[in-house]
């Protein structure tokens, strides 16, 4: 009777569901100009795009030229590369950001307080939120390691169906990639 109890109740607690408060906005330093940057999710047309990435991580530099092919085909959205990794210097990061030759910023999350808040686990690990702050999508960019290989291309799909007015086909894909290093 007990672990039958016990069963339910985990079964009960897991039909919760434990929103994430909506992230209106985002500020700090950005890696690629040096220059101090804010965000406003509100501001965009479509949505925002944050993509959590590293410095280091050769599964995050693989999806790099796909990322940047994304924000020139979806203008009306914003793009915003978030670097979290408490291993990875602000200055190697810097250097690394700056010679990838990205479309978008990158900012600073410092003692990864982005990626505590959204929940991010790995990089990349892309969010797309509304103009609200709401979440779409998050997950994978590809449901590959190395973006080139991919056989589907979640963020594509989810920002083609939000550009077509529909609501994103799915909602969470599979992150793969280096996990985000936090401060100890």
């Amino acid at each position: 009777m007990k672990s039958a109890f016990i069963f339910v109740s985990c079964l009960l607690l897991q039909s919760f569901s434990f929103a994430t408060p909506p992230l209106t906005h985002l500020e700090g330093l950005d890696l690629v100009n040096n220059k101090s940057l804010k965000v406003d999710v509100a501001s965009s047309n479509k949505g925002t795009v944050l993509v959590f990435l590293s410095a280091k991580c050769p599964c995050s530099a693989s999806h790099e030229d796909l990322l940047n092919k994304l924000s020139t085909e979806f203008k009306e959205f914003s793009f915003v590369g978030i670097h979290s990794n408490a291993d990875e210097s602000i200055k190697d990061s810097s250097v690394h950001f700056e010679s990838a030759h990205l479309n978008f910023p990158i900012l600073q999350d410092n003692k990864s307080t982005w990626a505590n808040h959204l929940g991010a686990l790995k990089t990349p690990h892309a969010f797309v939120l509304n103009s609200k702050g709401e979440i779409l999508y998050q997950g994978g960019v590809t449901d590959s390691h190395v973006g080139p290989s991919s056989k589907r291309q979640f963020l594509k799909e989810v920002l083609d169906d939000i550009q077509n007015g529909k609501t994103p086909r799915i909602k969470e894909g599979r992150a793969l990639g280096c996990f985000i290093q936090r401060e100890e």
